[in-house]
């Protein structure tokens, strides 16, 4: 192919057709609109990343410049504390079994519940990370790896004067306690039905059994 040849042809053909001359105008014109439209995009997500950058910039100043920080560490240490303190501690995973089902058969006994059922199981986890286990609610929670987690399913027939009692002796006890559900049935008979949760501390590694033992709650 002569390309000088074709070249003078187009540009003879251009001249003679001004329509075509026209098309072409239009196309470059196109073209060009085209690369203004997208330059000026880019312009503007950058713009835009720059504004983003430095607000987030300026919180960061801002929080880093905020006195109340350390009285907020402060706030937080003691509610780590006082959580700490709630839980309940025993030298193994049996004992820490056997303790919460004694609790919870001796509150039903105190309560005066009728025809009680009670079973109780322990879960331990010896990974780094911990477990995730779904609740009864439906919410996923993580049992850390330096907890036993103890559920218990208690059921009975329900009697108002006796169920709200035992409600408050679980809320108000000096261990945590969590209801995770519960179910009131009305037929054929009224029965209740609570799943409950405690979590035990294990031991610190290489500590006396006797020692540990002390520390829970019989």
């Amino acid at each position: 192919m002569d390309l000088p040849r074709s070249a003078t042809a187009l540009l003879a053909e251009l001249k003679a057709n001004p329509r075509l001359r026209w098309g072409l105008w239009a196309i470059v014109g196109v073209l060009w609109f085209y690369g203004v439209l997208a330059l000026r995009d880019e312009v503007q997500a950058k713009s835009d990343a720059y504004l983003a950058l430095s607000r987030k910039v300026m919180r960061m100043k801002g929080t880093a410049a905020q006195s109340e920080w350390p009285a907020r560490l402060g706030d937080a240490r003691a509610m780590q504390l006082d959580l700490e303190s709630r839980l309940w501690r025993e030298s193994t995973i049996g004992l820490a079994q056997a303790t919460f089902h004694d609790w919870l058969n001796q509150l039903a006994q105190q309560a005066a519940l009728t025809k009680v059922q009670l079973l109780v199981a322990a879960q331990d986890d010896e990974s780094a990370g911990g477990k995730e286990q779904a609740g009864g609610d439906g919410v996923t929670t993580r049992v850390a790896s330096d907890l036993w987690k103890v559920s218990a399913k208690l059921s009975f027939d329900f009697n108002p004067q006796n169920f709200y009692p035992l409600l408050t002796r679980i809320s108000t006890y000096e261990k945590k306690v969590t209801v995770e559900s519960l179910v009131i049935r009305s037929t054929p008979t009224p029965k209740a039905e609570l799943m409950l949760v405690a979590y035990f501390r294990k031991p610190a590694p290489g500590a006396p059994a006797e020692l540990a033992q002390k520390n829970g709650p019989r």
